[in-house]
């Protein structure tokens, strides 16, 4: 059908112009995001008129299955308003096929890709990031390595244990690496997002959905906890700001998370075959 291709094109462009935006800006305009949403559902209804109201009910569906996904992820602070609204288009997009079969995991199938390929590229920013700024990384790698040598001597000591058991005994044992690669991997992490992605910005600077990284006090009295900002919050923060109470406060920026929505929406573009085919050997 015409919306099956239509679609996949108004998705691919709206996915590349909010990646752009995003890596940019670290923003995605409200007008792409709500643009792409009313976009796909008024296609829907007119293919809807003629082929069958399957088409918008199917959007509707995955609509509501990722709106509710996009406020959990945006509630949790693990996303930003800009990509949980874009998410929510998404859904609507790719959708819930009916009647139900294989192809009705398609909008399942894109949210793993995004969460695994999110992570794999979200990886490969902080290490770019870490690099780029090496100094400030640096620094606060080398102090907590300070702070907790022993940890890291019994670690290193256990490592060694294991990689001689895995040479004279069996290689299995190798395995038991993986905690301690886990460990230095958070330990990554964390350096990289407090050493490298918080900055201290002018409250006019501050934007909805900014990520408020320690509480605000105010003469020893806590005004605001850490959280994502909304637009009550900026108003606050301004009034704070003309009583001349705050003029800074700390965000942390994150990852321009947007391009592993486009490089998952690709996966399942190209390969969907190969996942229902893997579902089926599951399944028998």
């Amino acid at each position: 059908m015409i919306h099956e291709v239509l679609l996949p094109i108004l998705t691919l462009a709206v996915l590349i112009i909010a990646s752009y935006t995003d890596l940019r800006t670290r923003e995605v305009p409200d007008w792409l995001s709500y643009g792409f949403l009313f976009a796909v559902l008024g296609m829907r209804i007119l293919f809807s008129i003629e082929a069958g109201w399957n088409i918008l009910l199917e959007g509707l569906l995955g609509f509501a299955a990722f709106f509710f996904l996009a406020h959990l992820f945006y509630y949790t602070n693990q996303w930003g308003g800009g990509d949980s609204k874009l998410l929510m288009g998404l859904g609507a997009s790719v959708g819930i096929a009916l009647p139900f079969t294989l192809s009705s995991f398609r909008l399942l199938w894109y949210l793993l890709s995004v969460l695994f390929l999110g992570s794999l590229y979200g990886l490969g920013w902080m290490v770019f990031i870490a690099v780029k700024k090496r100094k400030l990384f640096t620094k606060d790698w080398n102090q907590h390595f300070h702070q907790r040598r022993s940890v890291h001597g019994i670690l290193l000591a256990a490592a060694l244990v294991v990689v001689l058991l895995s040479i004279f005994i069996n290689p299995a044992f190798l395995l038991l690496l993986f905690p301690a690669a886990v460990y230095y991997l958070l330990l990554f992490v964390n350096t990289v997002e407090r050493s490298c992605f918080i900055t201290n910005l002018p409250i006019q600077k501050v934007t909805e959905g900014d990520w408020l990284a320690e509480d605000v006090y105010v003469d020893g009295t806590k005004v605001m906890k850490k959280k994502t900002l909304q637009k009550s919050d900026l108003h606050a923060l301004s009034l704070l700001q003309k009583q001349r109470k705050i003029e800074y406060v700390p965000i942390k920026g994150g990852v321009p998370f947007v391009p592993s929505f486009l490089f998952a929406y690709l996966v399942i573009l190209f390969g969907s075959d190969v996942f229902g085919f893997l579902l089926a050997l599951l399944t028998g």
